[in-house]
């Protein structure tokens, strides 16, 4: 397949243009799009013919990523021959409020890694802390509400997956994570992307640290909603929280809001599918 690599966000004005293949979905890769090109047109890079069946897969720096069912031979087979990958991966699910992921090495060998993702460094290594590929249009999209100057609260900030697009749109956000080694990742991640003016660490649970009123408070953890009780006592009229969880968890959020004596808008969203039946969702309440 002829492609043109342009940057991932570029495609929005280029998908007019006469040398697009609209036949074919462009390949995403961190943030470069390799965009299918018709015949007769010039192209910058050849791409294998991809025939894999069966679900998708995430690219993590050098890194595949399976989850779901255990792949096949023949579909490990053929990522390595389209990616030629430092290792594959597959993901059973992760364990505990760490998060910890419990993964199975199938192919190389997992070390350290850089992914690379809307001009952001992120460094980690896939065996010790998550990393979900699948939530980068709804970093996009927070850090697009951040107004700079916003003090932020990302309570469940691992590596920093929201904590830096926040930061890096302008906010002072205080990342508060109980992970030690997902908090060791975050602090080099805060220094390779030059966001130490913008991020304050606090090292533990985010019950205990959490402090002050807060513009913006985000939530990334399917169980959230069970920590809203102690959010409502850093919010204001304004404050915009993003509860992640999992299928519509909004009469369980209105029910902490009753109890809170709160009032808000809320605003529900699939994030991506995680399961048979099983979806991820941001629910954003606005204190009214």
């Amino acid at each position: 397949m002829n492609v043109r690599e342009i940057p991932f966000g570029d495609i929005a004005a280029i998908v007019s243009e006469p040398w697009v293949d609209t036949s074919r979905k462009p390949w995403i890769s961190g943030d470069i799009a390799y965009v299918p090109v018709r015949n007769g047109y010039p192209f910058t890079t050849t791409l294998p013919e991809r025939r894999r069946k069966g679900r998708g897969y995430q690219k993590i720096g050098s890194i595949i990523a399976f989850h779901g069912e255990k792949p096949g031979a023949d579909v490990i087979s053929e990522v390595i021959t389209l990616h030629n990958p430092q290792a594959v991966v597959w993901y059973r699910g992760h364990i505990g409020d760490m998060r910890i992921p419990d993964l199975v090495p199938l192919y190389g060998e997992v070390t350290d890694i850089i992914h690379n993702e809307s001009g952001i460094r992120y460094h980690l290594n896939p065996s010790l802390v998550m990393f979900s590929q699948g939530n980068r249009e709804e970093k996009r999209r927070v850090a697009d509400q951040v107004r700079p100057g916003e003090r932020i609260c990302d309570m469940f900030a691992g590596i920093g997956y929201f904590t830096l697009p926040m930061a890096k749109a302008g906010g002072i956000v205080h990342a508060i994570e109980i992970n030690p080694v997902a908090v060791r990742y975050l602090q080099i991640n805060i220094l390779e992307n030059s966001l130490d003016s913008q991020v304050t660490i606090s090292s533990g649970d985010c019950r205990d640290h959490i402090t002050g009123i807060y513009d913006r408070i985000h939530m990334g953890h399917y169980e959230a909603v069970r920590f809203l009780d102690t959010v409502f006592d850093h919010v204001r009229t304004g404050t915009t929280i993003h509860v992640h969880g999992i299928g519509d968890i909004e009469t369980e959020i209105r029910k902490h809001l009753d109890t809170s004596g709160h009032s808000a808008t809320l605003q529900h969203r699939i994030i991506k599918k995680i399961g048979p039946g099983k979806v991820h969702t941001v629910t954003d309440v606005v204190i009214t």
